[in-house]
């Protein structure tokens, strides 16, 4: 801005955040059935599935907490040997159909074994519904994971925040028409699974079928990750474990089947305490979103203010503590899934790695924590002291909190491919990607150049994403780019640029003859190695790398918001970001760097 006989130089910078993207009404709904489920059948199935064998609950709860952990991390270290059952998209909607099946026979199994009341027939019924019912919940979860996965860090915290509120609702609705009628109850627990599969059949449609690179994704050092993922996660579960065993024990419970008043009292605290979550969860979203765990940042002194509150005159009173406990549980619960959710959708970890380890090792420490509060446990006497209970909740924050991985340690986690030469001038790139310098010397000079493609969660992973060009770059390092689209123009429908071809006497010329007589399948495989090449090197998130792929394929930001099921200032935000990372300055220079990619 030019002034008379004043000079002034105008730095505006838009916000670097963005903004949810298009939210999916099904993934909030779905998301918050599924807990629903799990606190009405894991934790307070006496009062509706099973109340003349309340006796069965800890045989109940202890095999499918275990089942539900094995499960979780089976799908983590046997993913490539699983891979088979999730290789197309009807396999996958097959394996949905067995979850709900299997968490609806877990209810029939527990309503079987109230029949038997006690003995060893009961307890045969528990134990076989608490495998089915491990199981059925960990194929379940790990589908509403992938498709948090794909989604935006902003839209992952607003739909977890709301769901918990459809979770509360379910949750203290059941239990209300079980204090009723009790078969009712049941008929809405085995009714939960089947309306589950209805919104992720939805929401999958919606965010992940369409995607081009939902499912590729990055390796991993798995032992290293696992131990980033899995200390807090041990860590907050064995904290999960005490805060859910407190919150449902008390005297709004124990009068809750024989009295009206304790029952609207027990639902009120509830879902009370799920608003209360929502909201502070939405202002962290808002307020920190730029930090990585915000959520923690807003939380968990949140939770550490409940905790002391048990300890003063208001914790005497029985709704204030239903309330305090049940918040703190959501709180941290809603702070770690969004967490999982960050790593598999900043680095492209696969959503089964992520979750599998993270969920699978809370869910251990979780049932941990459960049976560490019965008769003869080591924290038996928690419950009922809420100074003990105050001081075991501290300490397992502030050691949590402590093991969080930062963005770095996340980084050295991956295994990643050598850079392309034709980046090597640019001074900020090491900077940039790498998680350490003798990390990032390692990849340069070819330490990690064998690593394998990111596995891929439906079994269809592209070999050699990580591959990098070998020749030198000719001339002053800038390739040739005659005839490529420009933002807005026309694209190829194979998914190679058009004017690629021009490339012919560039660094990659060899490349592009071998292209030129393959098929229309073949070129538009290779030229999505390139985009995921680009993508490793610059450690795009998914969604970033969705928006590269049809930014390199000419398209505009109309036509990514569309096809990427993002808000405008969404689609924009994440233009911004590629550019800088990429250290271009416009579409043209974008697809260049793309075509200057070779890959096997």
């Amino acid at each position: 801005m030019k002034l008379p006989y004043i000079k002034v130089e105008v730095e505006y910078r838009e916000e670097e955040t963005g903004a949810p993207g298009k939210v999916s009404p099904a993934l909030i709904v779905g998301f918050g059935l599924h807990w629903a489920w799990v606190y009405l059948f894991m934790f307070n199935g006496q009062y509706v599935l099973f109340p003349e064998a309340d006796s069965m609950q800890l045989l109940l709860s202890a095999t499918s907490g275990a089942v539900h952990a094995m499960a979780l991390l089976l799908y983590a270290i046997c993913l490539k040997q699983a891979r088979a059952l999730f290789d197309t998209p009807g396999h996958i909607r097959r394996n949905r159909v067995v979850a709900a099946c299997l968490v609806a026979a877990a209810t029939v199994l527990c309503m079987a074994g109230n029949l038997a009341s006690v003995g060893p027939l009961a307890a045969l019924c528990f134990v076989a519904a608490g495998a089915t019912s491990g199981v059925g919940s960990a194929m379940l979860l790990m589908s509403f994971g992938v498709s948090f996965s794909v989604c935006d860090l902003p839209t992952i915290a607003l739909c977890t925040a709301l769901s918990l509120v459809v979770s509360a609702v379910a949750f203290a609705l059941t239990l209300l028409v079980s204090s009723a009628l009790v078969p009712a109850g049941a008929l809405l627990c085995l009714a939960l699974p089947f309306l589950e599969l209805l919104c992720l059949n939805k929401c999958s449609a919606d965010l992940v079928d369409k995607l081009e690179f939902a499912f590729l994704t990055m390796p991993v050092r798995t032992a290293s990750f696992a131990g980033r993922v899995g200390v807090p996660s041990v860590i907050f579960g064995v904290l999960l474990g005490v805060l859910r065993c407190c919150a449902l024990t008390g005297p709004l419970l124990d009068g809750f089947l024989a009295d009206g008043v304790a029952a609207n009292a027990f639902s009120s605290s509830v879902f009370t305490a799920s608003v209360f979550t929502c909201l502070a969860l939405i202002m962290a979203m808002l307020t920190l979103r730029r930090s990585r765990n915000f959520a923690f940042r807003v939380l968990v002194p949140v939770i550490a203010a409940l905790l002391v509150l048990l300890c003063s005159p208001c914790g005497a009173d029985s709704f204030f503590r239903c309330f305090a406990l049940f918040s703190s549980y959501f709180m941290l619960e809603a702070s770690l899934w969004v967490m999982y959710s960050d790593i598999a959708q900043s680095y492209r970890v696969s959503a089964f790695t992520t979750y599998g380890f993270g969920h699978g090792l809370l869910s251990a420490g979780s049932l941990a924590g459960f049976l560490m509060l019965q008769p003869g446990g080591l924290m038996e006497a928690v419950p009922a002291d809420s100074a003990a209970l105050a001081l075991v909740g501290l300490m397992a924050l502030t050691l949590g909190v402590a093991t969080l991985p930062n963005a770095t340690e996340m980084r050295s986690t991956l295994i990643r491919g050598r850079f392309c030469p034709l980046l090597d001038d640019r001074s900020d790139l090491e900077e940039l990607v790498s998680g350490g310098g003798a990390a990032a010397a390692d990849e340069r000079d070819g330490g990690a150049s064998a690593s394998p493609a990111g596995a891929s969660e439906t079994g269809e992973g592209l070999s050699g994403v990580t591959d990098a060009c070998t020749e030198p770059p000719c001339g002053d390092g800038s390739p040739v780019a005659a005839g490529l689209p420009i933002a807005g123009g026309p694209s190829v429908a194979d998914g190679l640029p058009a004017g690629a071809e021009a490339l012919a006497g560039g660094p990659a010329s060899g490349a592009f003859r071998d292209a030129a007589s393959e098929s229309p399948e073949q070129r538009a495989g290779r030229f999505k190695r390139k985009c995921a090449a680009v993508a490793d090197t610059f450690l795009l998130s998914r969604k970033e790398t969705e928006v590269l792929f049809l930014l390199a394929k000419g398209r505009n930001s109309a036509a990514i918001q569309e096809a990427l099921y993002i808000s405008a200032g969404t689609a924009n935000t994440h233009m911004r970001h590629i550019y800088r990372k990429l250290d271009v300055h416009s579409q043209h220079e974008l697809i260049n760097l793309v075509e200057s990619m070779e890959v096997e």
